[in-house]
């Protein structure tokens, strides 16, 4: 699958032109819409070319009817199916419990979205990862972790809630008060993205950094395409035999011998670094799969 030239007078095009059949919803938070315009219009696109009517409905204006009369969307006509891409796994349950295929569907939007059940899931099926504690904020002075050490938001995404402590008097109300605690480990600026759609691995990239510890593209990292070793495909494989990711991306950090840490899931994944450095349409890739879903 290779990127195509999207022209800029797309939008334009696609209103006047969309064809009449099934219809999902492309949810969003709106600062995560106008800071994905671009991906979104290639996910309408690649929608179109199958004769899919793909539009975009943001978080905050949905009024959902948990009542049981009346419509599920409070003012509008249930689509066909659901593209959550806002990191709310409630929505993704509450519709399944309308009958609505939902991409990712609620046990993976809820497992992603908390990183304290992915590091559980992961350590349930034997996968290797750092030693990981979920701490209240409260309980961190009793516990005496040895300095430094890595605080997580089980909720943040994107690098965002990712805390490197290390003096005493970085613990206090600052912090969220429900976290994930793990030793500093792996090489330092390293992780690996590995981007997977109806289970199976579409392209990797790995992540680095000079100057933080943190690697992500969206706070300065740099990418490139990866190849995944036999023994690395076993270990993601290990986790798509376990968990049905419609879309996302699994990170891994580097362990100083070379092998994988498991880091997280990510449900509404970033794909702008494996666009950067390879060839790949993932969008087209994932929109394919759901007209197969769909079919």
């Amino acid at each position: 699958m290779h990127r195509r030239t999207r022209g800029r007078h797309y939008d334009q095009a696609y209103d006047q032109r969309r064809r009449q059949g099934m219809k999902g919803w492309l949810i969003y938070k709106e600062e995560d819409r106008k800071r994905n315009k671009t991906f979104i219009s290639w996910l309408q696109e690649a929608g179109f070319r199958r004769g899919m009517q793909l539009d975009v409905v943001t978080y905050e204006t949905l009024a959902v009817n948990l009542s049981g009369d009346g419509p599920m969307f409070t003012g509008r006509t249930k689509p066909d199916f659901l593209i959550v891409r806002s990191s709310t796994p409630w929505l993704n349950e509450a519709a399944e419990m309308h009958g609505l295929r939902v991409f990712n569907p609620s046990c993976v939007s809820r497992t992603a979205n908390d990183k304290r059940l992915s590091h559980a899931l992961m350590s349930s099926i034997g996968v290797p990862m750092l030693t990981s504690t979920a701490v209240h904020r409260n309980n961190l002075q009793d516990i005496v972790p040895v300095y430094p050490f890595i605080l997580k938001d089980p909720r943040g995404r994107g690098g965002t809630g990712v805390e490197w402590i290390s003096r005493p008097q970085q613990i206090g109300p600052a912090l969220k008060e429900e976290l994930l605690m793990q030793p500093v480990g792996g090489q330092r600026g390293k992780d690996l993205r590995v981007y997977i759609v109806g289970g199976r691995i579409v392209g990797s990239v790995l992540r680095e950094s000079e100057t933080n510890f943190k690697a992500n593209i969206s706070i300065g990292g740099t990418a490139s395409l990866y190849d995944l070793t036999d023994t690395e495909r076993d270990v993601v494989e290990k986790i798509t035999s376990s968990l049905s990711l419609d879309f996302a991306g699994i990170d891994f950090l580097i362990h100083e011998d070379g092998t994988l840490l498991f880091n997280e899931i990510e449900d509404a994944v970033g794909c702008r670094s494996l666009y950067m450095n390879s060839s790949i349409d993932i969008a087209d890739v994932f929109i394919g799969y759901v007209a197969e879903q769909m079919a």
